[in-house]
């Protein structure tokens, strides 16, 4: 039996020895619970609790007898039920955690983000949020393009770089920072850690993000302080 069947079973919430017979009675058609034994090498002393728990689950049925016979529900129908259950799953979960209403102590008002997949969703989510203004302070050009879409239904949007030139094929309005602003954005070392920052974003003066690398590592720090935006946005405008 090729073991990426009885993987993939098992993925579906089967153990190995439920994968196994479910696999070996696909392949038979139908059987008695000695011959499947025989076949996929479950113990004999384990087959019958076994196609017991697969009638329960759906994967199996059986016809009551001298001896008992099983077969396998069709696959097409056990993964369509499957498919069906576990999107349910998915929405009444959803729907259940968007429900929720913890009381949080003195929530903290800054969050770090360290997984890409999670600062990538993080970005989205800010820009989605920014009902009007955003003001950007940005070094990569990739940062921009990865959210192109996003970011041109922003009604008010001004864009501050370190080099226009950098910046020309992205179809955004940009302003040039002067020399004594760049030097907030260079790459630095402090006590041996390499700091890097790709772009400041300020949402609506009312919370910001901070998207870079410490240590070589990706790393965003969202900031949902309005005085820390109000403040951070005042300073950069008065230094460009």
């Amino acid at each position: 039996m090729k073991e990426g069947i009885v993987d993939g079973l098992r993925k579906l919430g089967l153990t190995e020895y439920e994968a196994k017979v479910y696999a070996t009675l696909v392949g038979m058609g139908e059987a008695t619970a000695r011959e499947v034994h025989e076949l996929c090498g479950v113990p004999r002393t384990r087959i019958y609790d076994i196609l017991r728990d697969l009638e329960k689950k759906g994967f199996v049925e059986f016809v009551q007898g001298s001896p008992t016979y099983y077969r396998a529900v069709e696959p097409d129908i056990v993964m369509e039920r499957l498919r069906s259950e576990l999107v349910a799953s998915i929405d009444r979960s959803a729907k259940d955690l968007k429900s929720l209403s913890l009381e949080a102590h003195g929530a903290s008002p800054v969050w770090c983000i360290r997984s890409e997949w999670a600062i990538k969703n993080r970005i989205k989510d800010f820009l989605d949020k920014t009902e009007r203004e955003l003001t950007i302070f940005c070094r990569s050009p990739d940062l921009l393009r990865e959210y192109q879409a996003a970011l041109k239904r922003i009604e008010v949007l001004k864009i501050k770089v370190d080099r226009t030139e950098k910046f020309e094929d992205l179809g955004f309005a940009v302003v040039a920072m002067k020399e004594g602003s760049k030097r907030f954005f260079q790459d630095t070392v402090i006590d041996g850690v390499s700091y890097s920052i790709d772009g400041l974003m300020i949402s609506d003066d009312r919370s910001s993000i901070v998207i870079g690398t410490i240590g070589g590592e990706k790393l965003a720090i969202i900031i949902k302080l309005p005085i820390v935006a109000l403040l951070q946005k005042a300073i950069w405008e008065a230094m460009v």
